[in-house]
């Protein structure tokens, strides 16, 4: 319940954010969501497919360092992947509003959550 309450958080505390969801890396499977319409559903477990992607192409990247975040620029909003700091296994997948996301701030939003993750598991 407690990271519900903090992707709740997330969601709720960062402006131009629509909709948040913890998703299972490696099967899509969806712990936990906030803010979701069911036209978001297909999206959570859709994303992971961007993410296993980079994961094949991997070494293509190397001169760029580790993945930090893959942002996608839709025409009617975007969709941000990143892993779940302390808790690698997962991902962070985030819809919202072009140009209205502050990144800085919700990036630290989701260090602390994986921090959260970390200590309750």
């Amino acid at each position: 319940m407690q990271i519900a309450q903090a992707l709740a958080g997330v969601v709720g505390a960062t402006p131009g954010v629509r909709a948040c969801a913890l998703v299972d890396a490696a099967s899509g499977l969806v712990w936990h969501c906030v803010g979701a319409r069911p036209e978001f559903e297909p999206l959570w477990e859709a994303s992971v497919d961007y993410w296993r992607m980079h994961s094949r192409l991997r070494s293509h990247f190397e001169v760029l360092g580790d993945l930090g975040a893959a942002v996608m620029y839709h025409r009617l909003g975007i969709l941000a992947i990143m892993p779940c700091p302390s808790a690698t296994e997962l991902l962070v997948v985030c819809v919202g509003d072009n140009g209205k996301i502050d990144w800085g701030g919700w990036q630290q939003k989701i260090r602390a959550l994986g921090t959260l993750i970390k200590a309750v598991a």
